[in-house]
């Protein structure tokens, strides 16, 4: 099966099988245990409230998808689930799975050999060595995870509009928000709650954050500003945001698409030497990456996710920042903003899941020096004409006016 084969149905089971037939692979076998698994929600296409033993999904590449639940939890499974089979004790459970098996000779199950892969690697070495045991290989589910429960449908393309459109103009106006009241000593924690706020009124849902890092503190990728611990943003300094949002469901089970950016600005006098310089090498390394990405898919040959961290590294270590540059370069777009399809990465990771197309990544470089911190991101989308940028690129480092 190749990338632009098949366009994604909105039904996660379907795809599977579709993706399992192409691949050879007999089944995907994906397992929950009180909600430590999250692919397997998404594997489901919907969210069951309080299962509190094993539950497992079996999706054979010819046949019927089936469920495999505790007695006490197979009424919470609403109409439209697949067939569900019920076990009590352990020896049921492990007959019942022996049965599902029977004539399989190999499964996909979220499974990451030496851990290569923390956001496939979501069974337990016990579950797998079970599985073995009933005379089958286990084989990693990444790739069709991507396939069935990454791609986006039309409708979740839209919602990622939706949100990514909202956060541009969210961070525009809170740096200009910023300058209009720096005589208030507004700390990154007050700015923090400010964008909170106009998420909600913008009809965005967020899980956590946003980063509001002042100086030095911009020189942590994941900083979180804290009541009573943040900075008071100043006249005169560096100001990096990120943040990341969802349009709000319209329904129950509406799975919409999340937006993530991050912007940085100067405020009050014009960027130093320095500061201007790594911004440049930052935005050189971002569009390098974007480039090989593009050039590649029109090209008919998607890179691997590895492969354009690569392409942003190089530069970065050319220009003599590559002690700097301290995480990947990007990762799965999708419901949460981290997402279960391939990362952009060849440093914490070396990710050789392709980039297909019908997902989205992001796309965000970073050099963090001692005394400041840049990082550009990008929301991409992996559309059938190619690659294309979402939102708006930052080109130049915003200039805050203060007074």
């Amino acid at each position: 099966m190749t990338n632009n084969d098949l366009a994604p149905s909105g039904k996660p089971l379907d795809d599977a099988r579709q993706f399992l037939q192409s691949t050879g692979t007999d089944g995907w076998l994906t397992r929950d245990y009180r909600y430590t698994n999250p692919v397997f929600e998404a594997a489901l296409g919907r969210y069951v409230e309080h299962l509190t033993r094993p539950v497992w999904l079996w999706i054979p590449s010819d046949g019927e998808p089936e469920l495999l639940a505790h007695e006490v939890d197979t009424g919470r499974f609403p109409a439209g689930s697949p067939a569900i089979s019920a076990y009590s004790s352990r020896q049921q459970m492990v007959e019942s799975l022996k049965l599902l098996l029977d004539g399989v000779a190999s499964v996909a199950m979220e499974y990451s050999p030496m851990y290569e892969l923390p956001r496939v690697g979501r069974v337990d070495a016990g579950t797998i060595e079970l599985v073995r045991s009933l005379g089958v290989e286990v084989v990693p589910s990444g790739d069709v995870i991507q396939y069935a429960t990454e791609r986006w449908t039309p409708d979740q393309l839209q919602s990622h509009f939706f949100a990514v459109e909202a956060l541009d103009r969210i961070v525009k106006q809170t740096f200009q928000y910023v300058g209009e009241n720096i005589r208030w000593a507004l700390t990154e924690h007050d700015i923090a709650e400010h964008i909170r706020g106009k998420f909600d009124r913008a009809g965005l849902e967020f899980d956590d954050g946003p980063v509001v890092a002042f100086n030095e503190h911009s020189s942590d990728p994941h900083y979180d500003p804290r009541p009573g611990e943040a900075a008071v943003i100043r006249r005169e300094g560096w100001l990096l945001i990120d943040l990341w949002a969802r349009k709000k469901p319209s329904q129950p089970g509406e799975r919409n698409i999340s937006a993530d950016i991050t912007w940085t600005a100067k405020l009050g006098e014009p960027p130093n030497e320095k500061q201007q310089e790594v911004f440049d090498v930052v935005i050189e390394a971002r569009d390098a990456a974007f480039d090989l990405l593009e050039t590649r898919v029109l090209e008919g040959d998607n890179p691997q996710g590895w492969e354009i961290d690569r392409a942003a590294r190089d530069v970065i270590e050319k220009a003599g920042y590559g002690d700097y540059f301290v995480h990947r370069l990007g990762h799965s777009l999708g419901y949460e903003a981290h997402s279960n399809g391939v990362n952009l990465d060849d440093w914490e990771t070396h990710d050789t899941r392709t980039v297909i197309n019908g997902v989205g990544v992001t796309i965000e470089p970073g050099i963090y020096l001692p005394e400041f911190g840049v990082r550009s991101e990008i929301n991409v989308y992996m559309g059938e004409d190619g690659p294309e940028i979402t939102g708006d690129r930052q080109t130049g480092i915003v200039q805050v006016e203060t007074g």
